[in-house]
């Protein structure tokens, strides 16, 4: 209780220094706790041998990924910011944006914008992926794809699960901790840090969705990854509940699990990565945007009406 509080009258740069310390310092406890549990479980060391984890045909090697995933998840994106708004704050949950209710209209709306979007951001993804650096940097672009591609090998791996075990066990690692954890460090800590540095929140929100997307270490995803964040700052930006865009992050994630689910079951009469992007598909890439952008105005309109009403 002592602790409550006691640095609410730091300045912001202090607070976000602050952050990235408390940040670097659990990711780095957490991923050890990790691949100790992973090794006394599944007999997989990575830190005696790091190579290993290239395995991925290996079942045992993918259940230690997964394990060493959610513990690094829980360390990096969910404990720091419980204890930074726990030192930042008397009221930590509302210094999250955790307090705050909106109707439930609004979250049903949140549900059907985050299917609206996905053949914009399917088209976003192909535009980004088709994009080049120049030729003096062919090294720089080389690693980047060969990154990509071992992220994309990894992502394969884990979603390759037809069994029901397997989906939840998904759903919880891929969808639920990533939807809870990234949203409470990106819009509830960094974007409310970033106003309180900058003046202004919509500087703010932008630079929240540039570190969102540039630390999941995926450069052919940016773009994409970056509207989202962008548009997850502004939900809550509108709302002041972090729950709305930790519902919009859970739905985009759990669509994937499922989906990949569905298709390693008995296979999809789509393929859910370039929906909306094909030859003849034009029409639903313009109805998604247009959709997406009505959907939203909507969302705004209804919580300024919400917040007209307080």
């Amino acid at each position: 209780m002592l602790l409550r509080g006691l640095l609410a009258d730091r300045p912001p740069y202090r607070k976000f220094l602050m952050v990235v310390g408390i940040t670097l310092l659990c990711a780095i406890i957490f991923t050890i706790l990790g691949s100790m549990i992973a090794a006394f479980l599944y007999g997989i060391n990575p830190m005696a041998n790091p190579g290993i984890l290239h395995e991925v045909n290996n079942p045992a090697v993918v259940s230690a990924l997964k394990m060493m995933q959610l513990f690094s998840a829980i360390g990096t994106f969910i404990i720091p910011p419980f204890l930074a708004a726990y030192l930042f704050d008397i009221r930590p949950m509302a210094y999250l944006g955790l307090e705050r209710k909106s109707k439930p209209t609004v979250f049903l709306l949140v549900i059907v914008l985050m299917f609206a979007i996905v053949p914009f951001i399917n088209w976003m993804l192909v535009v980004n992926g088709g994009m080049h650096l120049p030729a003096v940097f062919k090294e720089m672009e080389d690693w980047m794809k060969a990154s990509e591609a071992q992220a994309a090998e990894i992502t394969k791996v884990f979603l390759n699960s037809g069994t029901m075990t397997g989906l939840i066990l998904n759903l919880f690692i891929i969808a639920i901790i990533p939807a809870i954890g990234e949203e409470l460090l990106f819009r509830g800590l960094i974007q409310r840090l970033f106003t309180d540095l900058s003046n202004n929140v919509h500087v703010a929100i932008i630079l929240s969705a540039v570190l969102f997307s540039a630390l999941h270490l995926q450069f052919y995803g940016f773009f994409p990854r970056f509207a989202l964040g962008v548009m997850f700052g502004y939900l809550y930006l509108w709302s002041g509940n972090l729950w709305l865009p930790m519902l919009a992050h859970f739905v985009n994630n759990a669509a994937a699990v499922i989906f990949s689910w569905m298709e390693a079951r008995q296979g999809l009469p789509f393929n859910q990565d370039t929906f909306g992007t094909g030859k003849g598909e034009e029409m639903v890439l313009a109805a998604s945007v247009f959709l997406t952008w009505g959907i939203l105005f909507a969302i705004h309109k209804m919580l300024k009406t919400d917040s007209n009403s307080i």
